[in-house]
Formats: structure tokens, sequence, C-alpha cells
């Protein structure tokens, strides 16, 4: 067999399998925009269908798609609770109806959110009026922990910490503010079945009311420990 026959014959031995050995089957590629597009509709949709204050704001996603022809589809996993901030969300993606695959896209989400501040800052120990909180509204990336949902629970206490004003209150930012002073003098009960003592004692530390402090008599320079019942006041805890 000449040149020409040999070339003739490997074509047609290469055709040949050609029409026995399937090759791969075509595929689309899908660019990032769409595949984000596409996940921003769709958690959208369902944003809007749940209760709260929830507004997407952005959806980020690294790469393009290869999948099989055919006709695609979107659908958003149904996962926990929406949170603010930035999570990641499974996405299906169907071709023709059949899963091809599950991606995860970075979604950031806001929410509208009322909180309380101060009008003006407030220095550790200062105490909290009615008149020094008012409502704010806006979108928060991430909600503090432990915002002050009610005024009731600030009004009256002290500030734990230098707090300034037009920031959402954490309740963890007041404490009860202190009754008795370091040094000062009060007046101190004693019971025991009928017989009530009163007399004046020294505290030797601050404290705030409930908690028990040491006391010193001023005459005889005993301590001992009472619990403070209010301004200038504590009870002895045993004697």
């Amino acid at each position: 067999m000449g040149v020409i026959g040999r070339k003739i014959g490997t074509e047609w031995i290469i055709g040949l399998l050609a029409g026995l050995i399937p090759f791969s089957v075509e595929a689309q590629v899908v660019s990032r925009t769409e595949v984000i597009q596409e996940s921003e509709q769709r958690i959208k949709s369902l944003l809007a269908d749940e209760p709260g204050n929830m507004r997407l704001e952005k959806v980020f996603y690294r790469d393009s798609l290869n999948l099989p022809d055919g006709k695609v589809s979107w659908k958003v996993v149904p996962g926990g609770e929406w949170q603010a901030g930035r999570q990641n969300i499974p996405v299906e993606v169907s071709v023709n109806g059949k899963v091809a695959t599950v991606i995860q896209v970075a979604a950031t989400l806001k929410q509208s959110t009322r909180y309380l501040v101060l009008k003006r800052p407030l220095k550790r120990g200062d105490v909290v009026t009615e008149s020094d909180l008012q409502w704010e509204e806006s979108e928060l990336d991430r909600p503090p922990m432990g915002l002050v949902e009610d005024p009731k629970r600030v009004v009256g206490q002290s500030a734990a910490r230098q707090l300034q004003a037009n920031r959402p209150l954490q309740s963890d930012w007041f404490s009860a503010p202190q009754v008795v002073a370091r040094g000062e003098r009060i007046q101190v009960a004693a019971t025991r079945g009928a017989l009530h003592i009163e007399t004046v004692a020294v505290a030797k530390s601050a404290g705030r009311l409930g908690e028990v402090i040491v006391l010193e008599n001023p005459m005889s320079h005993k301590k001992f420990d009472a619990r403070i019942t209010g301004p200038g006041r504590a009870e002895v805890t045993a004697w």
C-alpha cells in the first residue's frame, strides 16, 4: 500500500471510531455575573416573604460555572434563620430539572433596627435619666447582642464605663448605681428576734443596693459585713 493508501486507510479508521465512540457532552459556561444575578434574585424573593426588616446588600461569587447543555434553573437551599451580616448561602443549580451542582454564594445582609441611644456622653458612674435617651433607626450589618429594648431597663442605672452619644446601647454597659460611698458613715441595723439595734458605721468600700460590704465600727474599729438596703443604710448579715 502506498502513502496515499495508508493515509486514506487511517482516515477511514478514525472516521469509523468517531461514529462508534461517544465524545463528551456539549457544555455551557455560565458567567460569574449571571451566577450573582440569578442568586441575588432568588435571595431577594425569599427575603420578601420573611418577617423582619432584612435586606440583601450584596452577593459575591468568584468563578463561572461549567454546566451541561440545557435549561438552567436556580434554587436557594432552605437553611436556618436569616441573620444580618455576611454569610454563605447554598444555591442549587439544575439543568433540565436535574441537580447539576450546589454552590455557596457569599451574601451580605442588612437589617433595619430600632435602638436606644444617648443624647449626651456619660462618664463612668453617671446615672441615666429618661431625658438622656432617644430612639434611632438604621440598617446595621450586624446588630450588637444585648441591645437595650426598654428605656425602663436603664433609667436610674449608672454607666459602667465611659459612654459616647448616638451609639446603640447595650445592657451590659450599665449597672445599679452606687448608693454608699467608700468612707461614708451610714446607718446600720441589726435584728435578732425581738431585739433591734441601730448604730453608725464607716463603709470600707463603695456599694450598690443589695451588695454586701465591709463596715467598721468607728469606736471599736471592729469590722463586720452588712448588706446595703438603701442610700446610706445597711443591715448586718450575721451577728
